[in-house]
């Protein structure tokens, strides 16, 4: 276990915030403490696993992301593929959108690409060859299975340590830059990678959001200890600066409030028989209640997708 800095201010004694569970282990397992930096007012995991401990609490067995390595599906498990694959053409759309128009000389980078459905996304669509983008993936399963379906370039080493000398129009972080350990090295090093006219897309959870508010210690993107950093727009703000880099615009992913919405009901009072469909509704009705919150005040959205620019 490690005590880190803030990767904003660089002090080390944040204020004590929030403890919160890890919600594949249950209320009666370990309890995380998140702090806040009473300087930068960024919320962050401390103590947390270091880069060696962490590889524990990502098994794809559970975790969303890698659940198309896994064979044996539940219903639950289909529903989250099925509905995380009508997403893709959103997804990749508002990617295309951040930016001058791909083309089919237009070069991609990914970080944290999982098993590479959104990196093939983006190649089909815009006709780009496999050569032409890469992804960075440490879980050796997904790595593996993005390699042999879908043909594209997938590094399992870490970004920072093997990052590539050439240069791409875009680069991504969908949900990705909360769970990396060296932060700002990593930033450092994707804006060295960026090209003149690339941006830097990052989606991330909002730590300020209506739902964070409602559903408290609950809420399940805390999602600790695999989340080690919990952004707002202005935070992020805060670290992009101290690499040239600035938020440009930021635009609202409602898909990912309804899951977090769904997902934090589960948490807060795991219903089982008939009242889980109750549980489940009144999920549904507190995600449409974010969603408008989040249309009124972009602010109070659950997730936000930023575009980033020297």
């Amino acid at each position: 276990m490690e005590t880190p800095p803030c990767p904003i201010s660089g002090k080390t004694r944040g204020e004590p915030f929030m403890t919160v569970p890890d919600r594949f282990t249950g209320k009666e397992a370990r309890q995380w403490q998140l702090v806040r930096d009473p300087q930068s007012k960024l919320i962050y995991l401390s103590p947390r696993p270091d880069e060696e401990e962490i590889k524990a609490y990502y098994p794809p067995s559970v975790y969303d992301p890698h659940l198309t390595v896994k064979s044996h599906r539940t219903l639950r498990d289909k529903i989250y593929l099925a509905l995380r694959t009508l997403s893709l053409k959103r997804k990749a759309s508002i990617i295309e959108k951040s930016g001058p128009r791909l083309s089919s000389r237009s070069k991609i980078l990914e970080i944290g690409c999982s098993t590479g459905e959104l990196l093939k996304t983006l190649l089909d669509r815009n006709k780009i060859a496999a050569a032409l983008c890469l992804g960075f993936e440490k879980e050796s399963q997904s790595a593996t299975y993005a390699r042999k379906t879908f043909g594209v370039r997938i590094q399992t080493a870490d970004f920072c340590d093997s990052p590539p000398a050439e240069t791409f129009d875009r680069i991504i972080f969908w949900h990705a830059l909360e769970h990396i350990h060296r932060i700002n090295e990593t930033l450092d090093k994707a804006a060295q990678c960026l090209s003149p006219n690339g941006v830097i897309v990052i989606a991330l959870p909002n730590a300020g959001s209506s739902d964070a508010a409602l559903y408290g210690r609950h809420w399940v993107a805390w999602d600790a200890p695999r989340h080690l950093y919990h952004f707002t727009p202005n935070t992020l703000e805060k670290l992009l600066h101290k690499h040239g880099l600035h938020i440009t615009a930021m635009r609202p992913f409602t898909p990912d409030t309804i899951y977090n919405c769904l997902q934090s009901e589960n948490l807060a009072d795991p219903p089982s028989g008939g009242l889980k469909l109750l549980f489940q509704a009144r999920g549904l009705l507190r995600a449409l209640r974010s969603i408008i919150s989040g249309s009124m005040d972009i602010n109070n959205s659950s997730t936000l997708v930023y575009f980033v620019k020297p």
